[in-house]
């Protein structure tokens, strides 16, 4: 499964989210991550199956991306990205090319999808740590209105980019939120989300776009040609969930927990290919041989103090699983010591980077 140019071309609709925090490089499981509740099975657009980008926030306020990391030397090389038509594919270590791609494509998807809502600046700045001012403009015209009965907290704890809608987890002053945004109106509530639609106002055009807002989440139309409503149905359990089959459910397990998370599920894999055969051009993350033919992917990256570790989980057709030694050939090849599974149609790996005086020769345990 190839990530192509446009997924990122795609999800970009403002100003990159602090190059997430100075992050200029790569980098707990067991159980399915939380965002999973806001992640609807078949996507939230028309195209097929499903594209999801999650970033712990909490994360990013504790890395200022100037502390040396003590395994930072054996780690890959950072990414270096230009998301030009002319750009090669990313040539990297697959179990650190995917989520590393997702905290671009992430940062720059809800950075700048966020920008006509007029409250971008507040809501990512800080990583929406702190409070919204007192006064704030009001929702459609250039006056300020104070908002003095709101405890204008805003605190965003996670966030997640699914197929144009961006889900932000944490505290929100509804009331301040709304104060804060520039050409909405209210519209119909939707369980115990308060809902405005873009009315064509603003400083950008908020034609097509919405936002929904309750005290623990705030859900953002990126892309008018997502669904705002299939996300908040999915929050409702009104929708099929992401992970609630087995396969999904099972990579969501094995490989959904991390700072920065990708996940890309039932995505035809023959999408990225043109009609002569030859490997589409707009390729932005070259996987190789090993995962072309996988139909479901969720790869994460964790960068703790003293190791960074990655996990991917892969499923495939029945027939085309790669053999073992070409999954160990081209999977976490740079990893200090790594684990890979392989069970029917599945395939995980994971990886952990240590610094170089506790390194040993990469290590595969066979199941």
């Amino acid at each position: 499964m190839d990530l192509h140019r446009r997924d990122v071309l795609k999800a970009t609709a403002a100003l990159p989210l602090v190059t997430a925090a100075g992050c200029t490089g790569v980098l707990d499981g067991g159980e399915t991550p939380a965002y999973n509740d806001s992640t609807p099975k078949d996507g939230a657009n028309d195209d097929a199956g499903v594209f999801f980008v999650h970033i712990d926030a909490e994360w990013l306020r504790r890395y200022e991306g100037e502390e040396e990391l003590p395994y930072a030397e054996e780690l890959p090389d950072a990414v270096d990205i230009d998301i030009g038509s002319d750009t090669a594919p990313v040539n990297v270590d697959p179990l650190v090319a995917y989520p590393t791609a997702g905290l671009l494509i992430g940062s720059i998807g809800l950075g700048f999808g966020l920008v006509p809502y007029g409250f971008a600046d507040r809501l990512l700045g800080p990583l929406g740590e702190g409070e919204l001012p007192e006064e704030t403009a009001d929702n459609d015209t250039d006056t300020s209105t104070a908002t003095p009965d709101s405890g204008n907290e805003l605190r965003v704890d996670s966030m997640l980019l699914v197929d144009g809608v961006g889900v932000f987890r944490g505290s929100f002053d509804a009331d301040a939120v709304v104060a804060a945004s520039e050409g909405f109106e209210p519209g119909e509530e939707q369980g115990d989300f308060e809902v405005y639609e873009g009315t064509g106002e603003g400083f950008l055009s908020t034609e097509g776009l919405a936002f929904a807002v309750r005290d623990d989440m705030l859900v953002t139309l990126l892309d008018s040609e997502s669904s705002l409503d299939t996300v908040l149905d999915t929050i409702a359990g009104e929708t099929e969930r992401f992970g609630e089959a087995d396969d999904s459910g099972w990579a969501l397990e094995t490989a959904g927990n991390g700072h920065v998370t990708l996940g890309a599920w039932g995505i035809d894999p023959e999408a990225g290919v043109t009609s002569d055969g030859e490997a589409d051009t707009g390729q932005f993350v070259e996987s190789g041989p090993v995962l072309e033919s996988a139909t479901g992917l969720v790869s994460s990256f964790t960068l703790g103090p003293e190791e960074g570790t990655a996990s991917l989980a892969a499923v495939y057709p029945e027939g085309e699983v790669p053999d073992r030694a070409t999954i160990e050939n081209e999977i976490g090849t740079s990893a200090t010591t790594r684990d890979v599974s392989v069970d029917g149609v599945r395939v995980a790996v994971d990886g952990t980077w240590r610094v170089a005086a506790e390194s040993t020769a990469t290590e595969t345990e066979s199941d």
